[in-house]
């Protein structure tokens, strides 16, 4: 919804407007027109109003870029790896070696740290 700044003006509304008789109208508007509404509350946004059927149609949007989403780091993960599987790998025991320690300093190292 593209409002203008008239229009987006007018549907800041004060929190005290509700205990004012005037819910049943905003909610009409909603409901009818799917207008939405900005509830302010000491002049700090808190909430907004929508109709059913834009909470609903904004939910599916959330659904489906969540699976995009996932579709996409799926396919980064998986570039990933096709970039690698032809890397030269190094077993464990070169790669301690390269690093300067052995396996049983590793393992005393291993003993000595407590998990709680």
């Amino acid at each position: 919804m593209n409002l203008s700044l008239v229009e987006f003006t007018e549907r800041l509304i004060p929190i005290s407007e509700f205990s004012q008789g005037k819910a049943g109208k905003i909610f009409s508007d909603v409901a009818e027109n799917n207008s939405e509404y900005l509830v302010m509350k000491n002049n700090q946004p808190t909430a907004v109003i929508v109709s059913v059927k834009e909470y609903k149609m904004i939910q599916e949007k959330i659904k489906r870029l969540e699976a995009l989403s996932e579709k996409i780091e799926n396919m980064r993960m998986l570039k990933l790896a096709e970039g690698r599987l032809n890397d030269k790998t190094t077993s464990f025991e070169d790669f301690i070696k390269t690093e300067g320690f052995s396996e049983e300093e590793l393992k005393a190292l291993e003993e000595s740290v407590e998990f709680e």
